[in-house]
């Protein structure tokens, strides 16, 4: 189906929303009904000729569009490509991923070079009587990479899987409400 004019979708002329060359049809808004078109002078011609001709109409409508302000065309998202969702949602949660690997990395040396992982261990040693808490080992830098590495692989597989059924969800939503309708224009 494609948008007609008054924003809302009806049939092609062949009955498919396509035109007979296969294409999806569009339709333009006009931003400014009562405008009119001026004439277009076409090249080669002398400079007093108007265009006339198919060529000098494409050429007019190009122009005519430049003088009443931009094109506006009223299209609705129908259909999300699942395997598309997933691929993109793939590489922002890639993005995602090292960005918590560096965050973690970066949190860390800021951390050990206040001294706060010193003074922790300090702290234990006055509470346990001298001897190093046992769970200091675990504050080291290889093991909260190692954290955050888990961390983001985890976040890789949720945010991929998510994507892919949040773009499932949108297609049966979409099929039963008719999708979001958007505006484009070509300013």
């Amino acid at each position: 189906m494609a948008p007609s004019v008054n924003g809302t979708v009806g049939p092609g002329p062949d009955g498919t929303g396509n035109t007979a060359a296969g294409e999806p049809r569009t339709e333009a808004l006009p931003a400014d009904p009562g405008a009119e078109r001026a004439p277009v002078r076409v090249a080669g011609t002398s400079a007093g000729a108007t265009a006339s001709s198919t060529a000098g109409a494409a050429a007019s409508s190009t122009a005519g569009t430049a003088s009443r302000g931009p094109r506006r065309v009223r299209l609705t998202l129908a259909r999300l490509d699942p395997f598309s969702v997933m691929k993109l949602s793939f590489l922002i949660a890639i993005g995602i991923g090292l960005a918590t690997v560096v965050a973690v990395a970066l949190l860390w040396n800021i951390v050990d070079a206040i001294g706060l992982w010193d003074q922790m261990d300090q702290l234990g040693r006055d509470l346990n009587g001298g001897r190093p808490l046992p769970f200091m080992e675990y504050f080291s830098f290889s093991k909260f990479l190692s954290y955050g590495t888990v961390v983001a692989v985890a976040n890789i597989v949720l945010l991929t899987a998510l994507g892919t059924l949040l773009a499932f969800l949108y297609n049966i939503v979409a099929s039963l409400l008719g999708g979001l309708k958007l505006t484009f224009t070509d300013e």
